[in-house]
């Protein structure tokens, strides 16, 4: 088991990938048309991955783009939230399934983003398991505002303190402190939550930053693993290393570095 907990569970999240796309045009017919015929523009990066973090961007840090064949595992449940006021809560801890989410049988406004983009972030220092996720996407209109409003009281309800999404139930959620978070957006949204896997328990801390239209998600999580840490205990009373599991007053945090490295892109 000792094995299977030094693992830290990067949380996995897709990446939206832009496809370039270039076609002639002919008729066969004469020469003119051939002329005339102008081949495409190549569809080139988008405003957000050109805004997404790359490797050199944190000082500390390794940034990946996330496997997209192991996304699904990752994406909250496509099943309504109860309370229905939680979901956007959920939604945040995968931003492509943001929309698959309903709150009272409507779609939430998370669905409607225009692009999205996202990274991992893993530390060089092997004595740090935290994996930070950090996703952007682009909303339309005042969908961006709206889905901050809907986040913000949802992590500020005490409904919420614990909820459902068909059989995934979370737990232990409260609002974090914001402050110097947004300095560099509109607003921001921080708030905690946890999620059984299996033996284990998957906790997350997350920010959420608006700027303008776009939204910036960081999502910060370590497992917490009871008998990884009486390992690592029974190590110490050994006078040998342990493993290094992450105890149950180590929450995750979202490194300030990451955030101001982020929002100084976009």
């Amino acid at each position: 088991m000792k094995s299977a907990v030094s693992r830290v569970v990067a949380a996995v999240s897709v990446v939206v990938a832009l496809g370039a796309s270039a076609a002639c045009s002919s008729d066969g017919g004469g020469g003119d048309a051939r002329k005339d015929a102008k081949p495409r523009a190549s569809a080139g990066p988008s405003k957000l991955e050109k805004a997404a973090l790359t490797s050199g961007d944190v000082k500390g840090y390794d940034v990946e783009e996330p496997d997209e064949s192991a996304s699904s595992a990752a994406a909250p449940p496509a099943a309504k939230p109860s309370p229905a006021e939680c979901g956007p809560l959920a939604a945040m801890l995968d931003v492509r399934a943001a929309g698959q989410t309903s709150t009272a049988g409507k779609t939430n406004t998370a669905g409607k983003t225009k692009d999205h983009v996202r990274r991992v972030l893993t530390a060089t220092d092997d004595k740090d398991f935290t994996t930070t996720r950090v996703g952007l996407s682009s909303y339309a209109g005042s969908d961006a505002e709206q889905t901050m409003a809907d986040l913000r009281a949802a992590a500020r309800s005490k409904k919420c303190a614990a909820f459902r999404i068909g059989e995934q139930r979370y737990i232990g959620v409260r609002p974090l402190p914001t402050q110097g978070k947004a300095d560099k957006g509109d607003e921001a949204v921080s708030y905690k939550i946890a999620h059984r896997k299996g033996e284990y328990v998957m906790r997350e801390s997350v920010t959420v930053v608006r700027t303008g239209a776009t939204l910036a998600v960081f999502d910060a999580s370590n497992l917490y693993d009871p008998e990884g840490v009486q390992s690592d205990k029974d190590a110490e009373k050994d006078g040998t290393d342990g493993i290094g599991t992450p105890t149950a007053d180590q929450d995750p945090k979202v490194a300030p570095e990451i955030v101001t490295a982020q929002l100084d892109k976009i």
